[in-house]
């Protein structure tokens, strides 16, 4: 049962994609966050910029975490400039990196108490990579900045006792989760993908696609197996963890040539395909903005949910295989070398 449920989820959302030009724009109502302190990954371009944007205009003070400091502080200029809100900040961390991640915690866990205390968290960086790229800790570039990434920041967080008792956590995936196989815990370099290829060959779509995929599914797991232990302690039973998709979004990411930019024919087709059934930047952010903001999203029977279209949705059925979540959760132990207490 849990399969067809996964199935008609992930066949609305190909329809929903596909129909998204007809479909009526989605309304978030705005939200006094005033007193808000809110951390966006990736916050300086797409909807990284358009959420952190949005949240500063209802009042929240908002961090830019973000590898480039020249983009990221024309990003911070910017947000201020339309929101009339000085309350926006740069950090500087580069997701490929577990050192900057573990540097970035160590500076934010130095500040004074009343200024650490972390009420939001968007993380929303991604990489889409079209060649074989392993990073300087070792691992393929997808796994590690589209997953690892995400539990070397949120889980050592949480453990320094940085964020707020009922804070909102939202990891903003893909739909290319319901794409991705079971996942091989011994393999999640892709090896099995990317083996034949060198260092820096190019890969092609293909290849892009089903690694965005798997890594956007250790993802979604990751968020749903922190949702569960978080709900299992007296101290963190009332923070919230959600996973979504934002929907095929004209971003940057289709420009980069790291992605499908690397081949003209492949851009020009991409652009072409986000042209007919893409949303603006404006409604791909609306998903992210609702899991921040709403009282609806922070529901306890909604929690540790994926969602589209500010509604939640089934995810393959594989995902709710117990021993495979642990299993997953002791790599990402090993291979990031932060321990989990919760």
């Amino acid at each position: 049962m849990d399969s067809v449920k996964a199935l008609a989820s992930s066949t609305k959302g190909f329809f929903d994609i596909v129909g998204s030009k007809v479909y009526p724009d989605i309304y978030v109502p705005p939200k006094d966050l005033t007193g808000k302190r809110v951390l966006v990954t990736g916050g300086n371009s797409g909807i990284g910029k358009e959420t952190a944007l949005t949240l500063a205009s209802w009042g929240a003070e908002v961090h830019l975490l973000c590898r480039d400091p020249k983009r990221a502080e024309a990003a911070r200029a910017e947000i201020v400039e339309q929101t009339n809100n000085s309350l926006v900040f740069v950090e500087i961390v580069d997701f490929a990196s577990l050192a900057s991640e573990r540097e970035f915690v160590r500076r934010w866990a130095q500040r004074p108490a009343d200024e650490r205390k972390i009420d939001i968290l968007v993380s929303n960086a991604g990489v889409a990579c079209s060649s074989k790229v392993y990073t300087e800790d070792g691992f393929e570039i997808h796994h590690q900045v589209n997953s690892l990434s995400h539990y070397a920041l949120v889980v050592p967080l949480i453990q320094l006792g940085l964020i707020a008792p009922d804070c909102r956590i939202i990891l903003v995936a893909s739909s290319g989760i319901y794409s991705s196989k079971k996942l091989d815990p011994e393999d999640l370099n892709s090896e099995d993908i990317l083996g034949t290829y060198k260092i820096g060959d190019l890969t092609g779509f293909e290849k892009l696609w089903s690694l965005s995929g798997r890594s956007k599914a250790e993802q979604v797991i990751f968020g749903r197996e922190l949702q569960a232990r978080l709900s299992a302690t007296e101290k963190w039973k009332d923070v919230t963890v959600s996973t979504c998709h934002p929907g095929a979004v004209a971003t940057p990411i289709w420009e980069k040539p790291s992605g499908l930019a690397y081949n003209p024919v492949m851009a020009r087709w991409a652009k072409s395909m986000i042209d007919t059934v893409g949303i603006s930047v404006q409604q791909g952010a609306t998903t992210p903005i609702f899991l921040a903001s709403s009282d609806d999203a922070v529901k306890p029977d909604v929690r540790g949910k994926y969602w589209e279209r500010c509604g939640w949705k089934w995810t393959p059925a594989w995902m709710e295989d117990a021993d495979l979540r642990t299993a997953l959760w002791k790599k990402w132990e090993e291979e990031t070398k932060v321990q989990c207490t919760i």
